[in-house]
């Protein structure tokens, strides 16, 4: 008998216990928040490429590499660093000549080198598109502009994405009468780096016309999934 009170007695001081064990465990609110940081850009960057042709493949090489080396010459006078020009792709093709080649049929070897030219001083893009050309360059692939530091603009999008996470974290835990006490889980999600718009060429009104750019904006966006821990 002595031994059946004992029990019970047990059991009623774990009850209570159990009990608050079970309504301290928080509720977990899942949200997404979205942060993007829209700037004004302060580099932009050329395409462009040199291809040149010849029945011997020495001088298809020799002329692409002196019409580079005049593109590098007409870029250090613009104030643009060699290391600023970068080779994107080169490559060296034979096309045998047909038995009957139509006038403006390209055969023999064919000598392509694309680079890129990164302006730090985006007023000057359209300076350096009209020097490249005038130097030889067969042709411009695309003007983009970006920003020179993404990762400072990524990390304020993160910030502020990680705020409209909290915030509607706390109207949901209000809505619900509870409060938020923690975080148990941070994703980074699907985020765009930045967007880097194409130019829109325009021609001034000089009675040289030079090539000039409206350039816009550039967005970085950023997602993150956070779960919330709330209690009442």
């Amino acid at each position: 008998m002595r031994a059946f009170i004992a029990a019970a007695l047990l059991l009623a001081t774990m009850a209570p216990g159990a009990a608050l064990a079970d309504a301290a465990v928080p509720t977990r609110i899942q949200v997404a928040g979205t942060g993007t940081v829209t700037l004004a850009p302060d580099v932009a960057i050329v395409s462009a490429s040199v291809q040149t042709n010849s029945a011997n493949a020495s001088d298809a090489v020799g002329r692409n590499n002196a019409i580079y080396e005049r593109v590098a010459a007409a870029l250090a006078q613009l104030g643009i660093e060699r290391a600023d020009v970068t080779l994107a792709g080169y490559s060296v093709n034979y096309f045998p000549k047909p038995e009957k080649p139509a006038p403006d049929t390209v055969y023999g070897y064919t000598v392509s080198r694309d680079f890129t030219v990164k302006v730090r001083a985006i007023a000057k893009a359209g300076n350096v598109v009209d020097a490249v050309t005038r130097a030889g360059a067969t042709s411009i692939g695309g003007v983009s502009f970006g920003l020179s530091d993404p990762a400072a603009a990524q990390a304020s999008a993160t910030a502020k994405a990680v705020d409209d996470a909290r915030a509607k974290a706390e109207a949901l835990a209000a809505a619900a009468h509870l409060r938020i006490t923690g975080i148990r889980s941070i994703d980074l999600g699907g985020g765009s780096g930045p967007v880097m718009p194409m130019a829109k060429m325009m021609m001034s009104a000089a009675p040289e016309p030079a090539t000039q750019f409206d350039t816009s904006s550039v967005g970085v966006t950023v997602t993150v999934q956070i779960t919330f821990l709330a209690a009442p």
